[in-house]
């Protein structure tokens, strides 16, 4: 299926077998690392946002012991959401820590943080509630950042797209998307590899991703093959 992927999105030959070799390796990285994230979602997103404070950034300035239901390390992906403050030109702005700091309910800055807070409508991302529906959605990456293979900053990866499948590489960092249209309105979508989507935009290279102090970029690991209806869209 993996070299059948990488042929159909037009992946030169001389390169299949490196994707073939690192592809293999991220998906026995990725053995177990469902029940490793589901666990915190479902049982422990409740108990994860009662140890956080107004200030906290990330249940690891908190409680580093617990790091594996924690979020990945970046600046941008905090325990208060990833629509936090950028600053700089499109492109090549950076996100700041600290946004949304302000606990006056009648700021500006409050009622900004409330209109970004779209996992959680209507609540404050620095909020209980907001953080219990944020960990439940992403809890447990930490995991996957762990297992991933670190990346070069403002590098752009190489893609390949053909026959609705899309490939990228990034030094060491290889991955597969596809979105397969199977009948009556359903399909799968698949995305296998190193999360190279998240960390850049793989329509501009853009980088997405910026790694907190102390720890280097990485694109985590992922295997997930999931039912779709995006795919008609």
């Amino acid at each position: 299926m993996i070299q059948e992927y990488l042929s159909r999105a037009g992946v030169p030959g001389t390169l299949q077998a490196e994707a073939v070799e690192v592809l293999a390796e991220v998906h026995e990285k990725t053995s177990g690392l469902l029940l490793t994230k589901f666990k915190p979602r479902l049982l422990h997103a409740g108990d994860i946002a009662e140890l956080l404070s107004w200030e906290s950034e990330r249940l690891i300035d908190v409680r580093p012991d617990l790091a594996e239901w924690d979020i990945a390390p970046m600046i941008n992906i905090t325990c208060n959401g990833d629509k936090g403050i950028w600053i700089g030109e499109p492109g090549q702005g950076r996100p700041q820590p600290g946004s949304w700091l302000n606990p006056d309910p009648e700021s500006d800055d409050y009622k900004a943080a409330v209109a970004a807070c779209y996992w959680c409508p209507g609540h404050h991302p620095r909020s209980y509630e907001a953080r219990v529906a944020w960990y439940k959605r992403n809890a447990g990456e930490y995991v996957a950042y762990q297992r991933g293979v670190k990346v070069e900053e403002q590098v752009k990866p190489i893609v390949w797209t053909q026959d609705g499948i899309t490939v990228a590489n990034h030094g060491e960092a290889w991955q597969i998307r596809r979105d397969q249209h199977i009948a009556l309105g359903f399909g799968l979508k698949y995305r296998l590899g190193h999360e190279i989507d998240n960390v850049f935009d793989l329509s501009t290279g853009e980088q997405r991703w910026y790694p907190i102090p102390g720890y280097d970029l990485k694109a985590p690991v992922s295997w997930s093959i999931l039912p779709s209806r995006s795919v008609l869209k």
